[in-house]
């Protein structure tokens, strides 16, 4: 038989009623511990993580990451920019997602579109992508695992304009979504190492100048003298539904070596002359196994 004390019952009653009340309590307020607004602008200038539970980040003015320091941004951040601003580097970013908890630069207004935003900048400066004998990534500036979406709305250089920008910068571009901005998806200049664009889903971006809707590769302008003597791995993307006023609706390259492998290349235009897939010259080109 089983003797029950009725002050005793009451008692457990009452505590199990307050743990009830606590767990409550906590899933209300905790959420909005978790993901409260960050507000940033202006330049970081010491080593910085923008976490998780401070996301999402709203950028109210230019960032800019000073040379010699490293912003690094957990997985799951997003990041949202208020019209015509952008995220420079000047030193190092380590943008690290997961396949299931991407890092997301994206618009902050209420519907989003478009030029929406800047882009996000590499300078010469950086710390570009480092490699081991076998072509592993060991360090360096990387985006992995990102979104970037409805950039390419910048206020100036708008005609050679990217949502990932590129000037003599070599980052590791892996396994990331650039999709929907008013700007060729990657555009890079001035290249002299070696730029990896590997894993990545290229789609829906219009270039704001004439060539390389996609991904634009090479000298600064086009009709440059002659081709960068950098070097651009294009491998295991998919780079569709990309747009440029006359030249590589989906590629434009004008690097001294080119290697372009393994890629699904489908329903990209060039409204002008050549190249809705590929466009490329004065360079040594390596094209294999793509469906184009």
């Amino acid at each position: 038989n089983t003797v029950y004390n009725k002050g005793g019952l009451k008692m457990k009653k009452t505590a199990r009623f307050l743990k009830f009340l606590l767990v409550v309590v906590l899933f209300i307020i905790l959420p909005a511990v978790a993901f409260a607004d960050t507000y940033v602008s202006g330049p970081i200038t010491s080593d910085t993580t923008w976490t998780l539970a401070n996301s999402p980040y709203i950028v109210t003015g230019g960032v800019i990451v000073m040379s010699g320091v490293t912003l690094t941004i957990e997985p799951g951040v997003t990041v949202k920019f208020n019209s015509g601003l952008a995220l420079q580097i000047d030193g190092t970013l380590i943008a690290r997602g997961t396949n299931s908890s991407n890092i997301i630069f994206t618009s902050n207004a209420v519907t989003p579109a478009p030029g929406d935003w800047g882009y996000i900048y590499f300078n010469d400066s950086i710390i570009d992508a480092t490699y081991d004998e076998n072509g592993n990534y060991t360090g360096g500036s990387i985006l992995e695992y990102c979104v970037v979406e409805y950039g390419g709305g910048a206020s100036i250089a708008t005609e050679y304009n990217g949502a990932v920008r590129l000037y003599r910068a070599h980052p590791l571009i892996n396994h990331c979504t650039i999709r929907d901005n008013k700007a060729s998806g990657i555009r890079g200049w001035g290249l002299t190492g070696t730029l990896k664009v590997m894993n990545n889903t290229i789609s829906g971006n219009t270039a704001s100048g004439y060539e390389g809707g996609g991904i634009f590769a090479g000298s600064q302008y086009y009709g440059g003298a002659s081709s960068e003597p950098g070097t651009l791995i294009i491998t295991g993307n998919i780079i569709s539904y990309n747009t440029a006023s006359l030249f590589g609706g989906g590629i434009f390259a004008k690097v001294s070596k080119l290697t372009i492998s393994g890629n699904i290349i489908n329903n990209n235009i060039s409204l002008g002359y050549y190249g809705g897939g590929i466009y490329y010259e004065q360079t040594t080109v390596n094209i294999s196994n793509n469906i184009i």
